[in-house]
């Protein structure tokens, strides 16, 4: 028989943002910042934030734009900090068998990076694509929906039919990308522009700080089921 102190989360799924959630700030606007070969990607960026262009536009404009060795990229990506809890979190959530999946805007070739350079890659990740060909990065965005153009890598898609299932959806988030995936969601943990915006339009969610906190407050909704 299956000990049911091990089985009390499995009526969930938990999914979390990476950049400024599961890293300290946001680890793709510094790339862009950074390896940029000119200032476009500035235009792109005033585009996407006055709504004139989508999130798509705006991130495929952005890496066309990169110029950098592979050497000097992953030289920056090392240093890249991520917050101190989520390890702690992936833990309790493996502890707890509840399936934990990574939905990101950035790109695959960054994220499984920095996992991979902080022992966490056993992590599972959804992300948008990108390609090396020499110092240039060719993006694509296996995980768009033409149902939801202001998305780039529309998240809720992957807890929505024909990926819902009877357990309780929990987002962990913290900006404009998660306000999609947070609309859907049972339970919603939100920090920053996320927070804002969910508090203004009067959707319930749960306020954080750090992922510290996160765990700390699913030890009750995993195990008693309540928010």
């Amino acid at each position: 028989m299956p000990d049911p102190a091990t089985q009390r989360g499995a009526g969930h799924r938990v999914f979390i943002d990476f950049d400024n959630t599961i890293t300290i700030g946001d680890m793709l606007d510094g790339v862009i910042e950074r390896f940029a070969g000119d200032e476009s990607w500035r235009t792109f960026e005033e585009d996407w934030a006055v709504g004139r262009i989508g999130t798509r536009a705006c991130l495929e404009g952005q890496v066309l734009t990169l110029r950098a060795e592979w050497s000097e990229l992953r030289a920056h990506l090392d240093g890249i900090e991520l917050d101190p809890g989520f390890a702690v979190l992936r833990d309790q959530l493996r502890r707890e068998q509840v399936e934990f999946t990574i939905l990101s805007d950035n790109f695959d070739l960054f994220v499984s990076h920095l996992l991979q350079r902080h022992g966490l890659d056993d992590v599972p990740f959804q992300s948008n694509h990108v390609e090396r060909v020499g110092n240039r990065f060719l993006p694509s965005f296996p995980h768009a929906n033409p149902e939801c153009p202001g998305c780039a890598h529309c998240k809720k898609t992957h807890f929505l039919p024909p990926h819902h299932d009877a357990r309780r959806v929990i987002y962990i988030g913290d900006g404009r990308s998660d306000v999609c995936p947070s609309l859907h969601a049972d339970i919603v943990f939100a920090k920053d522009s996320l927070l804002t915006h969910l508090q203004k339009k009067g959707i319930a969610c749960i306020p954080y700080r750090n992922l510290t906190e996160v765990s700390q407050r699913l030890e009750t909704i995993l195990h008693d089921n309540v928010q």
